[in-house]
């Protein structure tokens, strides 16, 4: 595997695992429900992350090698932006009931 490409699929893998040790499992252990004054800072964070995501899925769109993975690789780019959007809808409506 290329170097380059190595480094970017292991970065994700790691960003993946810490994000289900550090973040989910410890969301998971609790039933409580987030106060709402700070709800609107979790959405803001899960905003980030996929637009973060949005970024990373248009690079992999822009430089595939195969055209099979042209469709699906631009509807999950485009699923992606659409996800962020809603996120960002639900942290702006949290904020001003906060």
């Amino acid at each position: 595997m290329d170097a380059e490409l190595q480094k970017a699929v292991t970065g994700l893998g790691e960003a993946r695992e810490k994000l289900q040790d550090e973040v989910a499992a410890p969301l998971r252990g609790s039933r409580d429900k987030f106060p709402e004054a700070d709800e609107h800072l979790l959405l803001g964070a899960l905003a980030a992350l996929v637009e973060s995501l949005e970024g990373i899925a248009l690079v992999a769109v822009e430089r595939r090698s195969t055209h099979f993975t042209s469709g699906p690789a631009h509807v999950a780019h485009s699923r992606l932006g659409s996800a962020a959007e809603r996120l960002r809808e639900a942290e702006r409506q949290a904020g001003r009931n906060a």
